[in-house]
């Protein structure tokens, strides 16, 4: 928090050429301020109440509308070590400007305008945020139970050994996680109704946090080239125990994204059948000039990810995945597949 200001300062200002200038506030004023920060354009200064944040949460964002009525003629800034893109069209929409030290910006201050997108955090950054969840609920074996109750919310109130079936995972494991989400509120006691989850989006956008290193990262994948692209592209993959995801799953279910890259899920015997049916070689090293297949390890059974096509995974994990992607385009399919399926 010491350098935060400074370290988003000096990014904005390297990435925008902008005379960009800040300054620390001596301790928190009536106006909920941690400093101020400026951009010169000429001789016409414009200054934003900057509030510092370890982390951003719906919360702060509902704090912040009342920030914005108290600095008066003094724009609102938040700047948080990482604001992911689910949070900032949160931002966006709250006309709430942001800063982050992956370099996504939104500052609307006219005739200043920047508007940076779909940065990921520094590999350091994101270490660093993914150890400030809480315990299991968020590390590799907890992501899945979060997962599954993601997808069936009606789970909450099953057996621990159910969970720890559907999940994937070991029975004393199942038993932290839910502690770990009961402690954060986003399981509920409802009395003789039984639990339910709680703040459900909000939890989303934690899983949705921990998802690149904690669950993306540590399935097993590999990539691959077709001998005919087309004919795998326009195979139905479900008899042979697959499903698409990434760009082709939201191009089905948005009919909005020309797909670019291509991963499917399959476990070890469905891997096996698609590299025999569909010909399927290895990527070879420097191989540029070739559209790759990325066939991925599914977190846990391939019934239990099925979305709402048959053939394509569930929207939960589309939505991740493109999130999770370098490409800004698939933002707005994000963002469609949230609106129609998971909100």
């Amino acid at each position: 928090m010491d350098t935060l200001l400074a370290e988003a300062a000096e990014l904005l200002a390297a990435t925008t050429n902008l005379n960009v200038t800040y300054t620390y506030d001596q301790e928190k004023n009536d106006r909920g301020t941690d400093g101020h920060l400026t951009i010169t354009n000429g001789q016409q200064k414009y200054t934003w109440g900057v509030e510092l944040k370890k982390r951003l949460l719906r919360q702060v964002l509902a704090k912040l509308t009342l920030v914005k009525t108290v600095l008066h003629d003094e724009k609102a800034l938040i700047i948080a070590p990482y604001i992911n893109e689910k949070l900032a069209e949160l931002c966006r929409e709250m006309q709430v400007d942001y800063l982050d030290l992956a370099g996504n910006a939104h500052l609307n201050n006219p005739p200043i305008y920047i508007d940076i997108r779909g940065r990921k955090p520094p590999p350091e950054h994101q270490i660093q945020l993914t150890r400030q969840l809480t315990g299991k609920a968020f590390q590799p074996k907890g992501m899945k139970l979060v997962m599954m109750l993601l997808l069936r919310p009606e789970l909450v109130n099953q057996p621990m050994r159910v969970l720890a079936d559907e999940a994937e995972i070991a029975l004393g494991t199942v038993k932290q996680v839910l502690d770990d989400l009961k402690q954060l509120t986003f399981i509920i006691d409802r009395g003789k109704k039984g639990y339910a989850i709680n703040e459900q989006d909000l939890l989303l956008t934690r899983w949705l946090d921990a998802y690149p290193h904690n669950m993306e990262a540590k399935l097993k994948q590999a990539l691959y080239v077709a001998q005919d692209l087309t004919e795998i592209r326009n195979a139905p993959l479900e008899p042979y125990g697959a499903l698409w995801g990434g760009e082709v799953a939201a191009d089905a279910y948005t009919h909005y994204l020309k797909p670019k890259t291509y991963q499917i899920y399959a476990d070890a015997e469905a891997h096996k059948t698609l590299l025999k049916k569909f010909r399927l070689r290895r990527l070879h090293a420097n191989e540029t000039e070739v559209t790759p297949i990325r066939v991925v390890e599914p977190p846990v059974a391939i019934e239990k990810i099925k979305g709402k096509l048959p053939g394509y995974a569930t929207p939960l994990l589309v939505y991740a995945e493109l999130l999770n992607s370098d490409d800004p385009r698939n933002l707005e399919t994000a963002k469609r597949i949230y609106n129609d399926y998971l909100a």
